[in-house]
């Protein structure tokens, strides 16, 4: 069986080589100008894009013929294949997988095809992607690597902060005037994933740090010395994510951590310094494994 996944799952390269994950396209449109975010799209870049586009910058997520394609290649070398997208909510990735497998399906019927909704964005949906392929190793089947992402969908956690609301707002993800109100009391969202949909979970003031704020949201949610799978993601800030991973470490027992910069795609909308976590509790799932994912970084 191959696992696929979109660049949004943020993934580093290390770990799509151990597991033989093969990634789809996924493109930044800058001014009718696409750049594939495989291509190791850097902050700095995404920066100069949002100042400067004459029209703010948008994802276009991998298309159906695409993954009919890519579906179509790797039927060539195994007959089983499980796709893990973001969330099906924020992008289109997830319902093209689902039209491609079945096109594909119906030319060769000998191929099986799955696709499975992480319900998440970023190291959420990496998470997600490590779990099916380690339930792949550990010789489960495709049904059961489906149910197996179905209950990470269902009690996964992720929260994140951004340093600023100039992103979003940019992107369209939230208003002018919410901005406002944040730059001139201080005052910054926590976003969530609720349902496969983000949206505002609460709120801190912004000289607090967010790391914090993260953890204690995170701990609310799923409860405390829970063992857990951490992702921590951040925007340029390695040291805010070192902070949130200590502080969830001390409520959590934290059984494997991945910590990363965030995906072109996502920075695009959450933009500089901004920090994030995706937890899932391992005792909330049908399987999970005895032994973690190779340590990175």
């Amino acid at each position: 069986m191959i696992i696929v996944t979109n660049p949004g799952s943020n993934l580093p390269t290390e770990l799509i080589g151990h597991y033989g994950i093969e990634v789809t396209p996924q493109q930044i449109m800058v001014d009718s100008v696409a750049h594939d975010t495989r291509d190791g799209v850097s902050f700095a870049e995404i920066d100069g894009w949002v100042r400067t586009a004459k029209e703010s910058p948008y994802v276009i997520g991998t298309n159906a013929a695409e993954f009919a394609g890519l579906f179509a290649k790797i039927s060539q070398r195994d007959k089983e294949i499980f796709a893990v997208m973001s969330s099906r909510k924020i992008i289109g990735s997830h319902d093209a997988a689902a039209i491609a497998s079945r096109t594909v399906t119906e030319r060769h019927p000998d191929v099986r095809i799955a696709v499975g909704d992480s319900g998440l964005t970023d190291l959420g949906a990496g998470l997600a992607t490590l779990l099916a392929a380690e339930a792949r190793d550990a010789g489960k089947k495709l049904s059961e690597i489906s149910a197996l992402i179905e209950a990470f969908r269902k009690h996964a956690e992720l929260v994140t902060i951004p340093k600023t609301l100039e992103y979003l707002v940019k992107g369209g993800r939230a208003s002018t005037m919410k901005a406002f109100f944040a730059d001139l009391f201080g005052v910054l969202p926590l976003i969530a994933f609720k349902d496969g949909e983000l949206g505002a979970a609460g709120k801190t003031k912004s000289k607090r740090d967010a790391s914090i704020a993260i953890a204690d949201f995170l701990e609310k949610q799923l409860g405390k010395r829970r063992a857990v799978w951490v992702g921590v993601f951040h925007g340029g800030t390695p040291a805010g994510a070192a902070v949130a991973l200590k502080e969830l470490r001390e409520r959590f027992d934290v059984r494997y951590a991945l910590v990363q910069p965030l995906s072109p795609s996502i920075y695009l909308h959450l933009g500089p310094e901004s920090v994030g976590a995706a937890v899932v509790p391992l005792d909330a799932l049908p399987w999970h494994p005895s032994g973690t994912p190779p340590v990175v970084g």
